[in-house]
């Protein structure tokens, strides 16, 4: 093994390290239930999003059409259900209940599903990082059937 390839090798070992050890004190949240099902006649649900960590969490909450055709997926914009309130800002241990309302007025024939997007958005300390992450839960709300 030639010396280049084993300082390319310590190198992006070295690289992971500090990636994984950054991670390992990041800020994070949960989200529950992780699937949501209502009642064709019901037009409200609520999901609960707890910070965990250290710091104040900051985060967006979106709702998305959900079409599965066969083995695809496709997410569509949607105002047919919206999320109260669409924005978070949690301090660490905080608990927040989001409202999800179907405006909809037309009966829910069959099964209407859709994609509760819950973002976790870069901090500030990322700022100047080439890679910024992002966390995203997605959570299945299905109305109907």
């Amino acid at each position: 093994m030639s010396d280049l390839t084993r300082k390319t090798i310590a190198t992006t070992f070295m690289i992971i390290g500090m990636a994984l050890a950054g991670s390992a004190s990041a800020d994070s949240f949960s989200v529950s239930p992780i699937s949501l099902r209502v009642p064709a006649n019901q037009q409200v649900t609520t999901l609960t999003v707890k910070a965990t960590g250290r710091r104040v969490v900051i985060g967006q909450v979106r709702v998305m059409r959900w079409i599965r055709n066969g083995s695809q997926n496709e997410l569509v914009p949607t105002r047919d259900v919206v999320a109260s309130p669409p924005a978070l800002r949690m301090n660490p241990n905080q608990e927040n209940t989001i409202r999800l309302v179907r405006t909809n007025t037309k009966p829910v024939q069959g099964e209407e599903c859709y994609r509760v997007l819950v973002d976790l958005l870069p901090d500030v300390r990322q700022r100047n990082q080439v890679v910024k992450f992002t966390i995203r839960h997605s959570v299945p709300l299905c109305f109907g059937a």
